[in-house]
């Protein structure tokens, strides 16, 4: 198995007309992060706009992602959904296509008791049998999963990780401590480039961030200077991209960061109508100025 620690990208889906994928575009995206620094990237995120995008879409996504990795990176796969099947189809297809794990959230818009969170993460990881499972907290958009029911989900073999999206680095670094002490080989990922370093501090040993996709070389130098104890260097690299970010959160999420990556030269599409136009124009100037100022 890879080691799936470390720096993932996690990437926006180009799109043509409406929600639907540009996969030239995605098969360009996928060959320049495979020759990047990143350790690894994850396709069919939040960041990419997954529950828009149709079962059939996300499933072609991933085999033309998987063939053009080709093995040269950690390719993590979305398991999110509703439905358990069409969750476990995302696993079976991942399995197929050898992705190296599976992350998957609580299954949203029906809200979950703590137990029935604990319970589902139990029922995915004995389903996926030898793919691992990396959990998900992102309480903006589904059920949070709270620090005890965390401490519970650290004894569940086959679930080797969590993303915590949530920005909350108290909860963050009491994450942390428990996996360190109940189980050691557990993987603490932070979800926002906000508070990358910080979380490093606290013990996460991965992310998975939509700039680790987009600014993979800055990603990559925030921890090679953390790593060599060098912290004013990792903490510059860190104060760089945070006016991008606040640019970034300007705009409905996903679309703020969609912008981002067309600055950055990414065919993206259209934004979504919803949108302020006006003000996704003023976004769009401002990022291409901050680019200026970053490189």
């Amino acid at each position: 198995m890879k080691k799936l620690s470390g720096a993932i990208g996690v990437t926006v889906t180009p799109l043509l007309e409406g929600d639907r994928p540009n996969y030239d575009e995605i098969i360009k995206q996928a060959d320049e992060l495979a020759n990047s620094p990143i350790d690894g990237f994850f396709p069919c995120s939040s960041t990419g706009g997954y529950a828009r995008l149709t079962v059939e879409d996300k499933l072609k996504i991933m085999e033309v992602v998987a063939k053009t990795n080709n093995g040269r990176k950690v390719l993590i796969a979305g398991a999110c959904a509703v439905s358990l099947d069409e969750i476990k189809l995302y696993i079976d297809k991942a399995k197929e296509l050898g992705y190296d794990a599976c992350l998957s959230c609580p299954p949203y818009y029906y809200p979950l008791s703590q137990g029935e969170v604990l319970n589902y993460y139990k029922e995915i990881c004995e389903y996926a049998g030898d793919m691992p499972i990396i959990a998900y907290n992102v309480p903006f958009f589904t059920t949070a999963i709270e620090l005890d029911t965390f401490k519970e989900m650290l004894k569940i073999k086959n679930l080797v990780g969590m993303k915590d999206s949530s920005g909350n680095m108290k909860k963050i670094s009491h994450e942390c401590d428990l996996a360190r002490e109940i189980n050691p080989d557990f993987i603490m990922y932070t979800g926002t480039d906000d508070c990358l370093l910080p979380a490093l501090v606290a013990g996460c040993k991965g992310s998975m961030t939509a700039f680790g996709a987009i600014f993979p070389e800055i990603i990559k130098n925030i921890y090679g200077y953390y790593e060599n104890g060098d912290m004013a260097k990792a903490q510059s690299e860190q104060y760089k991209i945070l006016p991008m970010l606040r640019l970034a959160d300007g705009l409905m999420f996903p679309e703020g960061y969609k912008l981002v990556a067309k600055a950055c030269g990414l065919k993206t599409g259209d934004l979504s109508p919803m949108c302020d136009a006006e003000k996704a124009a003023a976004l769009y100037e401002a990022m291409t100025k901050e680019l200026e100022r970053i490189f």
